[in-house]
């Protein structure tokens, strides 16, 4: 029998009520991969017990998806759920400093309710909303003699392009920030070095204080299975098959440079139709293009089906991501994999993540600066490309995804470190290594 129950928190704002977002997809990959961590942990004599706390308000509440959520995880799959009330009145309104406060305690209340049933507790976090909640958790751990350790997730910037702090996110995450530089039972889990940079600039953390924690994703997923072409899907959405395509996907927000994706693809004088798919319609977007006269394809609400037919369609040359900051992305990721190396060119400007996924000339092309301008010379550039090059980018990009970014692979090289340093800090049961 496991000597030690172990409970492990996760904080979010997206999983269960809002299931289309990177994050969720994150935090589905963490439940999916339970059973390698309790092999992990059960090596050490540890039971590890899951538990996920959602804000409650969230935009773009899908029924069906949520209670689908809930019959996977938490009715079949022994995951427990709590609920934290929303601070803000409207699901769209932006966070302010309070909210993060009110969250936090919210977080704090659900943290001492989930470690009343066990030994101990690892509490993970992400995302700017929550770093109030280390500073409340911590402090509960020491009223009420809680064995608790916290790892935070760099999921949000906390410099902007131009280097200043931005706000009020700077002042949650400086509460944080402060903890993991000063208590033992606070760290910070790097999603990529350019999080890891900003927050040691920042704050002052030193290496011993972070921990790897790199995303990927799964890399047997049945989207990127290879298959047959399939035009005929792409004609009945409206894609011009007769055209050569750049495609890109991902939040309708303004940060995700779609706008500036149209713009470029103008530049190149419509050398690549731009196939753009948003979660849910995009109406800036919209009336966008149309000003622009673009020919761009604006899809929303599609499947990875659709997504996985325009990656692996032979006269889709692209994938572009042009964001202006992306702390963890794996969209490069996905597109090379689903592109299974038949040619597919990864494009990316040079900001945050994507020089550290896309190494200019041998698995994709990163542009030369973060403007339209810039962005439109990528463009042309992939166009220009003899096929063989093309081809062998393409190739090297889905070694390389294989390789290097398989969730499984990388999570459970994440969590094993958290678990040691969660068993130090509490100086918890069998602290020895174990072969895993």
């Amino acid at each position: 029998m496991p000597e030690h129950r172990l409970a492990v928190l996760l904080l979010t704002n997206e999983g269960f009520r809002q299931v289309d977002g990177g994050v969720a997809r994150y935090i589905h990959n963490i439940l999916d991969a339970r059973d390698d961590v309790a092999a992990l942990a059960g090596k050490r004599g540890i039971q590890v017990e899951w538990h996920v706390a959602e804000r409650a308000n969230c935009a773009g509440l899908d029924e069906q998806r949520f209670a689908q959520a809930l019959e996977r995880y938490v009715h079949q799959g022994s995951v427990r759920y709590h609920p934290l009330a929303d601070p803000r009145a409207h699901s769209w309104e932006v966070d302010h400093f309070e909210h993060c406060v009110a969250l936090g305690a919210a977080a704090g209340q659900a943290a001492l309710t989930v470690a009343g049933g066990a030994d101990s507790l690892l509490v993970v976090s992400g995302m700017s909303m929550f770093a109030m909640a280390a500073r409340f958790i911590i402090r509960a751990a020491d009223q009420f003699g809680l064995a608790a350790s916290y790892v935070h997730m760099t999921h949000n910037p906390v410099l902007r392009p131009g280097g200043d702090a931005e706000l009020p996110e700077t002042y949650a995450d400086s509460v944080m920030g402060n903890l993991a530089r000063s208590d033992p039972r606070v760290s910070i889990g790097w999603e990529s070095h350019w999080m890891r940079r900003q927050y040691q600039q920042v704050y002052g953390i030193p290496d011993d204080k972070t921990l790897y924690a790199r995303a990927g994703v799964p890399t047997d997923a049945a989207k990127f299975r290879p298959g047959p072409s399939n035009g005929a899907l792409l004609e009945q959405l409206g894609i011009p098959t007769d055209r050569d395509l750049v495609v890109s996907w991902g939040r309708g927000v303004a940060e995700k440079g779609f706008h500036k994706l149209v713009d470029a693809a103008r530049l190149t004088e419509d050398r690549l139709v731009p196939v753009i798919l948003n979660p849910r319609p995009y109406p800036d977007l919209e009336e966008h293009a149309r000003r622009s006269g673009s020919p761009a394809v604006l899809l929303h609400g599609q499947d990875d089906e659709v997504l996985t037919a325009l990656c692996q369609w032979p006269r889709t040359l692209c994938a572009a991501f042009l964001s202006e900051r992306e702390a963890a992305s794996v969209t490069p990721i996905e597109a090379a994999l689903m592109n299974n190396g038949r040619g597919l060119v990864l494009a990316v400007l040079p900001t945050g993540v994507y020089p550290e996924l896309v190494e200019h000339g041998v698995n994709g092309l990163v542009a030369a600066g973060r403007d339209t301008a810039a962005a439109a010379a990528l463009l042309t550039a992939v166009v220009e490309l003899p096929r063989g090059d093309r081809e062998a980018m393409s190739r090297a990009a889905w070694t390389r995804a294989r390789d290097e970014h398989d969730f499984r692979t990388n999570w459970r090289s994440s969590f094993k470190a958290m678990l040691e340093r969660h068993l130090t800090v509490i100086d918890g049961p069998s602290r020895k290594e174990a072969t895993v």
